[in-house]
């Protein structure tokens, strides 16, 4: 059996949580997840317990060529948000995977066995190696575009710039499903560092490309409202209490604020083709981010996001 098969991705979650918080099974392959349910015959009580709990079994798989590269498709143009027509995602998305192949490194989740679409992954590109390749020099372009003249990112993404720079950077797609439970993340992020030093590879820093939102804090009235499961105050009927969002800008994926905590540089940039925003506009503020960590910050980082997992 090759080392990197589902069975052993999974024994390396299970040995790393032992100690799982309630919401984890022992082998880390079953979640369990709030949804909550209003009750028409609710008799007003505030113990806050009414919760209906789904039970789904997640598990890591290696890249499947022949079965992953549409649903990466789909998710690396939910990422590029407006912008997804500027780039070609199919030949970038068969890169990731190749990558993933020849590296011997990242991971999907998915519910439904080897051969369903994952809900998520974690994959790495080499950016030196492929800077010059077709399917992923307009990508790296399209990022370069969006940063100032003098950058910290500019270096690492156009080595040309600088050839005598000695980093060994490597570009991150932390491409996900919103609904995923986040206490999998860590796993993801923490396979893909371990299987990259079992392989020799010597990166130095890492870019992780994604996404944010902004938030004015008048998101209620927008239908966006945040659910308090917990709250002991309820409306009348059984709704429970909302949340008033806070005002500011934020990740999309909520893990990336802890790499955020240790990051070297953080870059945020309007998508080209979103259109112009006007007073009267629904919705939240879409942007594009980029997120520059060392290598040993990376994995400080994932340490402190399966600790708030627990």
């Amino acid at each position: 059996m090759p080392k990197n098969t589902t069975e052993h991705k999974l024994e390396a979650v299970s040995a790393a949580t032992a100690s799982a918080s309630t919401s984890t099974s022992a082998t880390n392959k079953t979640k369990r997840k709030n949804v909550p349910r209003d009750d028409e015959d609710d008799s007003g009580s505030d113990s806050g317990s009414d919760v209906s709990m789904i039970n789904v079994d997640f598990d890591f798989y290696n890249f499947n060529p022949d079965v992953d590269q549409i649903a990466i498709k789909r998710l690396v143009r939910q990422t590029l948000s407006h912008d997804d027509e500027l780039i070609d995602v199919h030949p970038l998305a068969d890169l990731i995977l190749a990558e993933g192949i020849r590296l011997g490194a990242g991971s999907s989740i998915k519910t439904d066995g080897e051969d369903s679409d994952p809900w998520g992954l974690v994959a790495v590109i080499d950016i030196k190696q492929n800077r010059d390749h077709p399917a992923f020099a307009p990508f790296l372009n399209y990022l370069l575009s969006t940063l100032p003249s003098i950058s910290p990112l500019r270096l690492l993404l156009d080595p040309s710039s600088s050839p005598a720079h000695a980093s060994k950077p490597a570009l991150i797609f932390s491409l996900r499903m919103l609904n995923l439970p986040l206490p999998l993340i860590p796993h993801l992020y923490r396979m893909l560092l371990s299987e990259l030093k079992d392989g020799g590879a010597d990166f130095t820093d890492y870019i992780i490309w994604g996404r944010g939102y902004r938030l004015e804090g008048e998101e209620e009235s927008m239908g966006l409202d945040i659910i308090d499961t917990n709250s002991k105050k309820k409306k009348k009927g059984g709704v429970n209490s909302q949340l008033a969002l806070t005002a500011g800008t934020f990740p999309y994926h909520p893990e990336e604020e802890f790499i955020d905590k240790v990051a070297t540089h953080v870059h945020t940039y309007p998508f080209k083709t979103a259109p112009k925003r006007d007073e009267d506009a629904f919705g939240v503020e879409q942007f594009g981010r980029l997120v520059l960590v060392s290598d040993d910050k990376l994995a400080k980082a994932v340490e402190a996001m399966q600790a708030a997992c627990q």
